[in-house]
C-alpha cells in the first residue's frame, strides 16, 4: 500500500475542514435566504390578489354610484310623454360608460319602458331578481355563467361583450318608488380592472388572475378552468377572510404559487364575497430561488478551492522540517553514521530536532551495551538449550518407561484376573458338590457361608467383567416396555430385609410409569445406588421413590449417610474410586459400582444427578427421558424357560486347570451325567478319534496352547461332519477376548460360573440341538452371560 506524505495529509485535513465549514455556512445562510425569498415571492402574489379584490370592490362601488346618478336622471326623464327621450339619455350614458352592455328602466309594475337600443322594451321583468331586489335597495347580482344563463335576463348589446354582473337601483320621487333602473356590466370591465392592476408588471409577472364566487365557481380566468368548481387549500384558507399564499398542485397536475384574498366590500358596498387568486407556475415563480442557490454553491466552491490552495501552502510550511528529520532518520535506519541536523522553522520542530539528537546519542550508547549483553545471552541460551535437550531425552525415556509400565500393569491385571478366576471357579463347583454331601445344621451353615463368600468374590469379578464389556462396546440395550413400579417393588423386597438387619428404615414409593428401556440395565443402576446407600448409612434410613421434580420424572435414592463434599461428587463415579468411610458391616468392594451405573445411564440416555450435604446425607437421582414414556404396559412376549436340570448326557470337559476338570466332572456326574475330563486338546482329540461318543462339551476358551477351545470345537465338528453342542467358559475378561466370544455365535460364560447356570445352559443347547435334528422350530439365543 502506497504511503501518503505528511504534506498531503495536512493539506487534505485543512481542505476537508474548510469544505465542511463552507457547506455548513452555505447551508445555514442559503436556507434562511431561500426561505425569505420564497416568502417575499409568495407575499407579492398575495398582495396582488388583495389589491385586485380591492380594485374590483372600488370599481363596483363606482358603478353603483354612477347608476344611482342615472336613476336621478330617470326620475326627470320618465315624466316625458314618450320613452324615446329617456332611451336617448340612457344611450348617451352608456356611451360615457362603455363597461355597461345594457341599461334600461322598468316601471313599478315590472314593465321595461325604455332601454338602450330599444332591446326588451315592453317586456315584463317583475319576476326577475334584479327587479325585485332593485325595488328595495341598490342591488348587485352575482356573476352569470354561460352554462347557467337563464332567459329572460338583462340583455347585452356592447359589441358582443358577454354579460358579467347585473346592477339595479330604485327610482323614487321622494315619496314612492316609481320603478327600477337596471344595467348589466360586461366581463370586459373585469379584464380592464385586471390590466389596470397589473399594469407594467403584466409582462414581468406571467401570472393568472382568477375570480371565484362564493360557491367556488371560476367567474373568469384561464379558459381551461372557466366555469369549474375548485377545491384548493388556498380557497379554503381565503374563505374566512385571510390574505396569504400557498404552494399547491392544481387540477392540471402542475404546481403553482397562489396568492389569495377575499372581497370585503368598499364603504357602503358590502361586496359579493368573491375570492381572488393570483397564481404563477412554481418553477417560474421560484426561479430567483434556484438562482440564489446556484450562486451560493458557486461561491462556496470558490471559497473551498481558495482554502485548499492555502492549506497546501501551509502544509508545505508545516511538513518541511518534519520531512527533513524523517529523511535523516531513514538514512540512520539504513546504517549510515549521521548526526541529526538542527532544523529551522516553528518552535515544535526545533524541540523535536533537539530531542531526536539526544535520543540518537543515547541509542548509540545502548547499542554498544546491548551488543555486549547479546553475546552473554547467546552463551546462556546455548547452555540452557543443551540442558533442555538433556531433560527432553530424560522425559522421553520416562514416558517410554511409564507406557511400558502401563502395558505391563494391564497384562498383569488381565493375567491375574484369569488366574484368580480359575481357582475361584473350581471352588464354586466344589462348594456346590460339598453342599450336596453334608448334613447337620452347623455343616450346612458353614457351606452356605462359604458359598456367600464365593458369591462376593464373584460379584467383584463380575464388576471387572462389566467394565471390560463396556470398554469393548459389547453391551447393547434391549428396549422393552418396563414398569417402574415392578422394578422398585422387586428391589425393595431384598433391600428392606437388609436394612432391618442393619437397624435402618427402608421406604419406597412407586408410580404407575411405563418406560421403553432396558430393564436389566436400569435395575442394575438402581440396585447399585441402593446397595451403596445401605453400605454407608449407619443410622436413619434409605428411601427409594419415583417422583416428579421440576416437571421431570426421576427415581430418587436418598440416604441419611455421611454425605459427600462438592469435590467428591464427581470423583465417586471414577473407576476404582472408594469412599473415605468404611462400609457398614460388609466389604467395600472394588469401587466400580457407581462408575458402571453412570455408564449404563449414558447407554440408556438417562442423567445422573447427585445432591449431598456433608453430615446429613445424599440423594442420587436418575432422570428418565420423557420421550421414552408410554401410556400403558404392553403384554410381554412369552419367555422361554431354560432347562434347570440335565441328566443322562455324555459331556466332554476340556480345561487346562485340573481342579476345574475335577470339580466340573464331579458336579455333572452328581447330576446323573457321564463326564469325560481332559486337560489338553491333544488328549481330547485322541479320545474322539478312538471312538469316544459325546452329546455335548464344556470347554475352556483359553487352553494355553496353539489353539483356543473355540477353534478346537470347530475343528472337531468339521472333522466329524456334525455340529457339537458346547458351552465356552472364559477366565479372561479383556476386551479382545469378549469381542471374539460375542461374535462366535455360541453360548459362553465367564468364570467363575454358577454350576446351576452351566447345567441350565447345557440343557437349553441340547434341547435346541435335538429340535433342529428332528425338524422342530426352535429359537434360542446363543449369547448367555452370567454377569
Amino acid at each position: 500500500m502506497r504511503r501518503v506524505s505528511l504534506k498531503v495529509l495536512i493539506a487534505a485535513a485543512i481542505s476537508v475542514v474548510s469544505l465542511l465549514l463552507t457547506i455548513a455556512v452555505s447551508y445555514v445562510i442559503g436556507r434562511d435566504a431561500v426561505s425569505r425569498l420564497e416568502q417575499e415571492i409568495g407575499q407579492s402574489l398575495a398582495l396582488l390578489a388583495d389589491e385586485m379584490q380591492d380594485k374590483l370592490d372600488r370599481a363596483m362601488f363606482e358603478r353603483l354610484q354612477s347608476l344611482d346618478n342615472m336613476a336621478a336622471l330617470g326620475r326627470i326623464l320618465q315624466k316625458a310623454d314618450s320613452p324615446e327621450s329617456l332611451r336617448t339619455s340612457l344611450e348617451r350614458f352608456q356611451s360615457a360608460y362603455a363597461d355597461y352592455s345594457w341599461i334600461g328602466f322598468a316601471n313599478k309594475d315590472g314593465k321595461i319602458l325604455s332601454a338602450t337600443g330599444g332591446e326588451y322594451e315592453g317586456q315584463a321583468v317583475r319576476n326577475q331578481d334584479w327587479f325585485k331586489e332593485g325595488l328595495k335597495d341598490a342591488y348587485v347580482g352575482d356573476v352569470r355563467l354561460p352554462k347557467a344563463r337563464q332567459v329572460p335576463r338583462l340583455p347585452h348589446a356592447n359589441n358582443g361583450a358577454s354579460d358579467f354582473i347585473d346592477l339595479a337601483v330604485p327610482v323614487s320621487d321622494g315619496k314612492e318608488t316609481m320603478g327600477v333602473m337596471g344595467a348589466t356590466l360586461s366581463s370586459d370591465w373585469a379584464e380592464e380592472v385586471r390590466d389596470t392592476l397589473l399594469g407594467s408588471m403584466k409582462e414581468a409577472i406571467p401570472a393568472d388572475v382568477i375570480v371565484l364566487n362564493e360557491a367556488r365557481q371560476v367567474l373568469f380566468g384561464p379558459d381551461n378552468i372557466a366555469g369549474q368548481t375548485l377545491d384548493l387549500p388556498s380557497i379554503r384558507a381565503a374563505r374566512p377572510g385571510n390574505a396569504s399564499f400557498a404552494v399547491e398542485r392544481w387540477p392540471d397536475g402542475k404546481s403553482y404559487v397562489t396568492g389569495f384574498s377575499k372581497s370585503d366590500g368598499y364603504r357602503s358596498y358590502s361586496g359579493l364575497n368573491w375570492i381572488v387568486l393570483v397564481r404563477e407556475n412554481q418553477r417560474q415563480a421560484f426561479a430567483p430561488v434556484r438562482s440564489l442557490q446556484k450562486n451560493i454553491l458557486i461561491s462556496g466552491g470558490i471559497f473551498a478551492a481558495i482554502a485548499a490552495l492555502l492549506a497546501w501552502i501551509l502544509a508545505g510550511k508545516l511538513s518541511s522540517p518534519l520531512l527533513q528529520l524523517a529523511d535523516v532518520a531513514e538514512r540512520l535506519r539504513r546504517g549510515q553514521q549521521l548526526e541529526f541536523p538542527q532544523v529551522r522553522g516553528y518552535q515544535e520542530a526545533r524541540v523535536l530536532s533537539e530531542s531526536l539528537r539526544s535520543l540518537v546519542k543515547e541509542l548509540d550508547a545502548q547499542r554498544a551495551s546491548l551488543a555486549a549483553a547479546n553475546q552473554s545471552l547467546e552463551s546462556q541460551v546455548r547452555e540452557r538449550t543443551q540442558r533442555l535437550a538433556e531433560q527432553n531425552v530424560g522425559l522421553e525415556r520416562a514416558k517410554a518407561a511409564a507406557e511400558s509400565a502401563t502395558e505391563a500393569k494391564s497384562r498383569f491385571l488381565a493375567a491375574a484376573s484369569h488366574d484368580l478366576r480359575q481357582p475361584l471357579h473350581a471352588l464354586t463347583l466344589f462348594a456346590r458338590a460339598l453342599s450336596r454331601r453334608v448334613n447337620g445344621n452347623e455343616a450346612t451353615t458353614l457351606v452356605a457361608q462359604m458359598e456367600e463368600g464365593l458369591r462376593g468374590l464373584k460379584g467383584m469379578f463380575d464388576a471387572l467383567l462389566n467394565v471390560s464389556r463396556l470398554d469393548a462396546k459389547l453391551i447393547e440395550p434391549t428396549t422393552t416396555a418396563v414398569s417402574i413400579a415392578e422394578i422398585i417393588e422387586r428391589i425393595s423386597v431384598g433391600s428392606r430385609v437388609e436394612a432391618e438387619q442393619n437397624g435402618l428404615k427402608f421406604l419406597s414409593y412407586t408410580r404407575d410409569w411405563v418406560v421403553l428401556t432396558d430393564a436389566a440395565l436400569l435395575e442394575t443402576i438402581i440396585r447399585n445406588f441402593v446397595s451403596n446407600a445401605l453400605k454407608f448409612t449407619k443410622r436413619g434410613g434409605v428411601i427409594l421413590a419415583a417422583r416428579y421434580r421440576n416437571g421431570r420424572r426421576v427415581i430418587d435414592v436418598c440416604d441419611t449417610g455421611p454425605g459427600l463434599s462438592a469435590d467428591r461428587r464427581e470423583q465417586i463415579f471414577e473407576e476404582f474410586s472408594r469412599a473415605d468411610q468404611r462400609a457398614y458391616g460388609v466389604n467395600d468392594g472394588l469401587g466400580l459400582g457407581l462408575s458402571i451405573a453412570r455408564r449404563y445411564a449414558e447407554l440408556l440416555d438417562m442423567e445422573i444427578v447427585v445432591t449431598s450435604r456433608p453430615g446429613f446425607g445424599s440423594r442420587f437421582s436418575i432422570v428418565l427421558p420423557e420421550k421414552a414414556f408410554v401410556a400403558q404396559m404392553p403384554r410381554p412376549a412369552p419367555m422361554r424357560q431354560l432347562e434347570t436340570t440335565v441328566r443322562g448326557v455324555r459331556v466332554l470337559i476340556l480345561d487346562d486347570d485340573p481342579l476345574i476338570v475335577s470339580a466340573l466332572t464331579q458336579d455333572l456326574e452328581d447330576r446323573g451325567n457321564v463326564a469325560f475330563g481332559y486337560q489338553n486338546a491333544a488328549e481330547a482329540e485322541t479320545a474322539l478319534d478312538h471312538g469316544l461318543v459325546i452329546d455335548a462339551a464344556v470347554l475352556d476358551y483359553d487352553l494355553r496352547g496353539l489353539e483356543s477351545g473355540l477353534e478346537f470345537i470347530k475343528r472337531m465338528a468339521a472333522k466329524s461332519g456334525s455340529e457339537i453342542p458346547c458351552v465356552l467358559l472364559s477366565g479372561g475378561t479383556d476386551s479382545a477376548t469378549l469381542a471374539v466370544l460375542a461374535k462366535s455365535g455360541r453360548p459362553w460364560l465367564t468364570k467363575p460360573a454358577d454350576p446351576e447356570l452351566i447345567a441350565a445352559t447345557l440343557g437349553a443347547i441340547l434341547k435346541d440341538h435335538k429340535a433342529v435334528r428332528f425338524g422342530a422350530d426352535a429359537d434360542f439365543g446363543a449369547n448367555v452371560n452370567a454377569g
